[in-house]
C-alpha cells in the first residue's frame, strides 16, 4: 500500500502554540508543514524532514520543514504524549532555521525524554496548566525557555575544564 500524506492543520495549530508560548523565535511556523502519513512503515510516531540547501538553491525556495505524524500509531497516544512528540520534533529544528536538522545528541544538547519533559513542563507552567510551586526561574524571576542563554533554567555548574557534574574525563573514564 503506498503512503498517503494528508495535511494536519490541527497539529500545526498545536505546534504554533508551542512556538509562541515557549518563545522559539527561530522557528517560522509558516515554513513548517504538518502531515499525517498513512501506510508508512516505520517504528516511530513522527519524524521531521528538512529541505537540504542544494534543493533550496536550485528550486529557489527557502528553508522548509515537514513533520510527518505516522498514523494510526500517533493518534493512539494520549493528548499529552502527542504534545511531547510535537515538541520533540520541534527541538530538531536548529537555531539557524536553515533546512538542516539538529541531531538527537550534539555537544551539550540532547533531544531525549528528559529534555522534552523539561520543555513540556515549562510550557504547562506558562499556559497555567501546570503547578508553579518550586518552578525554576530565569532572570528577573520569570520563567524562561529551559537552557537558553536568555534566562531559562540555570545551566549545570562546570568545572575548570568545562565538564559538568558526573563527567570524569574522555568517554566517562578517569581524568
Amino acid at each position: 500500500m503506498p503512503v498517503r500524506w494528508i495535511p494536519a492543520p490541527d497539529l500545526h495549530g498545536r505546534l504554533v502554540a508551542f512556538v509562541r508560548v515557549l518563545g522559539f523565535r527561530h522557528v517560522r511556523p509558516e515554513r513548517v508543514m504538518c502531515v499525517r502519513a498513512y501506510g508508512a512503515r516505520a517504528n516511530a510516531w513522527a519524524r521531521i524532514w528538512g529541505l537540504p540547501r542544494v534543493f533550496q538553491e536550485v528550486l529557489g525556495l527557502g528553508p522548509v520543514y515537514v513533520i510527518e505524524f505516522l498514523e494510526p500509531a500517533f493518534s493512539r497516544l494520549p493528548p499529552d504524549e502527542q504534545d511531547r512528540v510535537i515538541l520533540h520534533e520541534l527541538l530538531h529544528i536548529p537555531q539557524t532555521f536553515s533546512g538542516g536538522l539538529r541531531p538527537e545528541r550534539s555537544g551539550s544538547f540532547a533531544i531525549n525524554r528528559r529534555t522534552v519533559e523539561r520543555y513540556y513542563r515549562h510550557y504547562l507552567r506558562l499556559t497555567g496548566q501546570g503547578g508553579a510551586a518550586g518552578a525554576p526561574r530565569g532572570r528577573e524571576g520569570t520563567p524562561g525557555p529551559p537552557g537558553q542563554a536568555t534566562g531559562g533554567f540555570p545551566r549545570r555548574p562546570r568545572d575548570s575544564r568545562g565538564r559538568g557534574p558526573g563527567r570524569r574525563g574522555p568517554r566517562g573514564r578517569g581524568a
